[in-house]
């Protein structure tokens, strides 16, 4: 009887450490706290919708345009003084009026004259003219061109012509000088004269005033 309480002891010793290994190793294993992973889970996803939030540009109100001001009409300029014309000042010296008719290439014009018109002189006085013409056409003037007496006061010229002393290029003018005599009546005299090319064709008219007086 002493020989099986002896046998037993060892026995009620191995299960007595068996059932505190047991306990050890169910100690050792957490139990899981449902409640706290739903915490976690939730929180875990806040913070990621947080960074989301984050990364994302933020969007910015864009300010709607000003309206633009209404455009006001330009008021007109006011003339306040009246606009005066200006005329140029009357030559101290009066040009020989011409007539002009251009033949082909020739045309001609006045320039001067010697003695200028309305020159006093007196009855049967002899004097001389001298115009100066000037070549503006393209051709030129040979010595086979000359002036002739027109119409109006001879003035002793009768109907002589008077050849170009020299030729005349373009751009160039001639000096054509004619003896003349004033009449026996006294009062304004005019004589006409045109320019004649190489053909006896006039292209050109001029003319010269005397005023004849008594002595």
């Amino acid at each position: 009887m002493t020989f099986k309480t002896n046998k037993a002891i060892p026995i009620l010793i191995l299960f007595i450490l068996m059932g505190l290994l047991i306990t050890a190793c169910n100690a050792g294993e957490p139990e899981i706290d449902v409640d706290a992973q739903r915490t976690g889970f939730a929180q875990t996803a806040d913070a990621q919708a947080t960074q989301t939030a984050q990364a994302q540009p933020t969007a910015t109100n864009t300010p709607e345009p000003s309206p633009t001001p209404a455009a006001t009409d330009t008021p007109e300029v006011t003339e306040t003084a009246e606009e005066t014309a200006t005329e140029s000042p009357e030559s101290t010296t009066e040009a020989t009026p011409t007539t002009q008719t251009v033949v082909g290439n020739d045309s001609a014009a006045w320039i001067a004259q010697d003695p200028p018109d309305n020159t006093e002189f007196t009855l049967g006085q002899e004097f001389t003219v001298t115009w100066t013409l000037e070549n503006i056409g393209a051709s030129t003037w040979n010595t086979n061109y000359y002036i002739q007496f027109a119409y109006g006061e001879e003035l002793g010229a009768n109907d002589d012509k008077v050849f170009l002393p020299y030729p005349v290029p373009p751009n160039t003018n001639v000096q054509i000088s004619v003896d003349l005599v004033a009449p026996d009546t006294a009062g304004e005299k005019r004589s006409n004269w045109r320019l004649f090319n190489s053909s006896d064709v006039n292209f050109y008219e001029f003319y010269v005033i005397v005023d004849v007086v008594e002595e």
